[in-house]
């Protein structure tokens, strides 16, 4: 009999420690998905704000109606984004198309996470541009990539 209370005993202290080590794994794995979404907001971030500089060819440092256009079209071509595109066009002709301003909504935009909610940078949007899951984007990356080779 004792030694089943033994045996017993080490067991439950055996799964204890299997247990303690998956919460950890598990917490460990959120810290990598909280990153691996701050890289994907990053890269799209960069994306947007490169094509808003390029939409304005013509260096007047404001986006105009035609400007706009091109702008939605560009955005739309971003895989990994979805946004309300007449909200979107509404919030720069808002910000009468200031490149600077542009700029700092769609950070807001990317980075805020609920509609008419001020951001940190001060900068109050009512649209927001939702990204899609970062596993499905890495897994499209990884799949891409082992085409290429």
């Amino acid at each position: 009999m004792k030694d089943v209370e033994m045996a017993l005993r080490e067991l439950s202290e055996t799964q204890g420690s299997q247990l303690n080590e998956l919460m950890d794994l598990i917490n460990e794995n959120k810290e990598i998905n909280e990153g691996m979404r701050a890289v994907l907001k990053s890269k799209i971030l960069e994306e947007v704000i490169s094509l808003v500089l390029d939409i304005d060819n013509d260096g007047s440092f404001t986006i105009q109606d035609k400007e706009i256009d091109r702008l939605i079209i560009g955005m739309n071509l971003i895989e990994e984004i979805s946004f309300d595109k007449e909200m979107f066009r509404q919030d720069v002709i808002e910000c009468d198309g200031r490149v600077d301003e542009v700029i700092a909504m769609i950070k807001a935009m990317i980075h805020g996470s609920d509609n008419s909610e001020e951001n940190p940078d001060g900068r109050c949007t009512r649209c927001t541009i939702d990204i899609e899951d970062c596993d499905k984007y890495f897994e499209k990356q990884r799949t891409l990539s082992k085409g290429n080779m």
